[in-house]
């Protein structure tokens, strides 16, 4: 009988997987869980920290857009069941461990002193272990990178799990038959970075958002432009969140791969037997 019952979720769980609209994206990032850590102590509160894990600070082009998306990723984890402490607890003990050991960034140089980082870090992380009640500090660095745009029929582009049309500009979204599709240009990504207050690394992943260029209808020359509006569009920035936080907070239709069907069936099935 359990046999049989086996067999029936199997094809129930095939058809259930090719009927998905959802298209299969290979450019999804390779995450990193820790999920023996993360069942063992759940993460019900953490804490938004007002940095970037990479020491450096939000690419200029970006930076207006940063507020909006911590924003939004605050949303996000509290609509899961993750609650938020005050982001001035981390503001204060970033603030102290600069002054104790220094600012480890060199604005001239753009350079960061990993050394200097990592004293400021854990000074930080052992600050915020006095609040009893955090289970995780959460980095959201919002990232300029390089992108492309597919020379194919529809010039999709596609990194970290999303694909963008083309952003166009002006009147008309024609554009011309001979235009370059291959030109490098720029996309803004989100990078999830989460710790232990101990400084024991949980999570990470990235998803992407929007590109930062289009093409400009109004102009002759066959080029792209820096778009004028930034990250205007929410539902990409709510795509490019739900990317970066599977699978620690399941993605309904994620577009990366999914565990063998089979294999979690039969698992499954193992874990039932009395």
């Amino acid at each position: 009988m359990r046999f049989i019952l086996l067999i029936l979720t199997l094809i129930g769980a095939a058809v259930t997987t090719g009927c998905s609209s959802t298209d299969y994206n290979p450019t999804t990032y390779d995450y990193f869980i820790s999920r023996e850590d993360i069942q063992q102590k759940p993460l019900k509160k953490i804490i938004l920290a007002t940095v970037n894990v990479s020491g450096e600070p939000t690419r200029s082009v970006l930076r207006d857009s940063v507020d909006k998306v911590d924003g939004m990723v605050e949303d996000y984890l509290e609509d899961n069941g993750i609650s938020l402490a005050p982001n001035h607890l981390f503001n204060n003990a970033w603030q102290q461990a600069l002054l104790t050991y220094g600012n480890f960034y060199d604005p001239t140089t753009g350079k960061v002193d990993r050394v200097g980082w990592q004293k400021v870090m854990s000074a930080t992380l052992q600050s915020l272990q006095a609040q009893n009640d955090i289970d995780a500090v959460v980095f959201t660095d919002l990232i300029e990178h390089d992108v492309q745009h597919s020379p194919g029929m529809k010039h999709y582009a596609r990194w970290y799990g999303v694909t963008r049309e083309p952003a166009t500009e002006g009147t008309t979204s024609s554009v011309p038959t001979d235009f370059n599709w291959t030109q490098v240009i720029k996309g803004a990504s989100l990078l999830i970075t989460i710790y232990t207050t101990e400084g024991k690394p949980l999570f990470s992943s990235r998803g992407g958002i929007d590109t930062l260029h289009g093409i400009d209808s109004r102009k002759s020359d066959k080029g792209f432009v820096r778009r004028k509006k930034i990250l205007s569009r929410s539902n990409n920035i709510e795509e490019g969140i739900e990317i970066a936080f599977h699978p620690l907070i399941n993605m309904k239709n994620y577009p990366g791969k999914a565990a063998p069907v089979a294999a979690k069936v039969a698992a499954d099935a193992e874990a039932s037997k009395p």
